[in-house]
């Protein structure tokens, strides 16, 4: 066949049977792309969100490392960073003292924290929701954009960060305590920031032990100075302090200041008059020894003697090292202790000896504060003298 039918007879057989989608298959596509753009935007959602969440807590870190420091940073081993409150004292009224100077504040050396955008100058008050940081001069700072809260706290307490303590021990080069001739001689000088904006110096003398102690010290490297006030001699330092501490630091003296108050020499082993001092925690104390013999005496054992309270001790320290530890059960009055070893006094030597760690029973209990007592010490040589603690510091 010829012609334009010969043409169409020779087509495919499909040519002309060519078909679309059903509506039925059109709305199962789209009904399946809507599944899948809804479970990406629900994913890409959540993704933003938990970004959001941890750019906020990275910004609570940064506003605690603001308010008390960042404790990793140090120089030569000593903590370096302790924010707003190792400059001022006291925990900022608001989170804008992080930023800006509170009104004329000479010891704020800020601004402790960046502010990302500077066109936008609040923006390290607000959380990644545009939500304000709540925050009202304590330890804690929360973030509420996301709805449930996000809460960073300082320390566990305020007194944590502005009520520590500070105390030490002043002896002369040989490590003679000032007893009770020269202790008035003696002044601590420990300077602080008073927790509005400038510096403040606290004054105090030792007790006849050389002991001393100052209280509610906030966090940070403050100046501390001793005085012997005859010679001029002083010794400048710094104490680093952190959250929650007692710190206790020794001083030495350069020359050799002071000598036995009791004025003379006498047999065997005497006691330094005014060396007698309390531990800071009360729970324990300490005293000094003088060999005035002529020769060397050795000692293998003690006998401490008082009435009551009823308590126990764990430890004797000669010269620095333990000599007698006793867990259970521990020391009573009246027991004779022998030594782990027998210790030498050189003629002329002065030696710190220690009682310590008194408890309520000799298996333990509450700790015994030992403070006001007269204690009786006798030593194998012979020597006996007394002992006594004041108050408590």
């Amino acid at each position: 066949m010829t012609g334009p039918q010969a043409t169409r007879n020779t087509m495919p057989y499909w040519f002309g049977n060519e078909r679309g989608f059903t509506l039925v298959e059109v709305v199962i596509v789209i009904v399946i792309a809507g599944i899948l753009a809804t479970v990406a935007l629900q994913s890409g959602s959540h993704i933003f969100e938990t970004a959001k969440v941890e750019e906020t807590k990275q910004e609570l870190d940064a506003l605690t490392f603001a308010t008390v420091g960042n404790p990793e940073l140090e120089n030569n081993g000593v903590r370096s960073d302790f924010g707003y409150v190792g400059d001022i004292g006291a925990m900022p009224a608001n989170l804008d003292a992080l930023y800006s100077n509170p009104g004329g504040y000479t010891t704020w050396n800020g601004p402790y924290i960046a502010n990302r955008f500077t066109q936008i100058t609040d923006d390290f008050k607000k959380d990644a929701w545009g939500t304000d940081y709540t925050y009202a001069g304590g330890v804690e700072i929360t973030s509420t954009g996301s709805g449930s809260n996000i809460v960073r706290k300082t320390a566990g307490s305020a007194s944590e960060l502005l009520v520590n303590q500070v105390a030490g021990i002043i002896l002369d080069a040989d490590g003679s305590p000032p007893g009770s001739v020269y202790k008035d001689s003696i002044s601590v000088r420990l300077t602080i920031p008073n927790g509005a904006g400038a510096s403040i110096t606290k004054m105090t003398i030792p007790d006849l032990g050389g002991y001393f102690g100052f209280d509610s010290i906030p966090i940070g490297n403050h100046d501390i100075e001793i005085i012997y006030q005859p010679t001029d001699d002083t010794i400048k330092r710094f104490v680093s302090v952190i959250p929650n501490s007692e710190l206790y630091s020794e001083y030495a003296l350069a020359a050799n200041v002071w000598y036995d108050t009791t004025g003379g020499w006498s047999p065997g082993i005497t006691h330094i008059s005014g060396s007698d001092s309390l531990y800071a925690d009360c729970h324990g104390f300490y005293f000094w020894i003088e060999n005035n013999s002529g020769s060397d005496i050795t000692v293998s054992s003690a006998t401490l003697t008082w009435s009551p309270p009823s308590t126990f001790f764990r430890y004797i320290i000669w010269d620095g090292t333990i000599v007698f530890d006793r867990v259970n059960p521990k020391a009573g009055s009246g027991e004779l202790i022998t030594f782990s070893s027998p210790q030498l006094i050189i003629d002329g030597q002065r030696i710190k000896i220690d009682f310590d760690f008194f408890k309520g029973s000799p298996t333990g209990g509450a700790d015994a504060d030992m403070d006001n007592l007269t204690f009786t010490v006798t030593f194998s040589d012979g020597s006996i003298f007394d002992v006594t603690t004041g108050a408590c510091p």
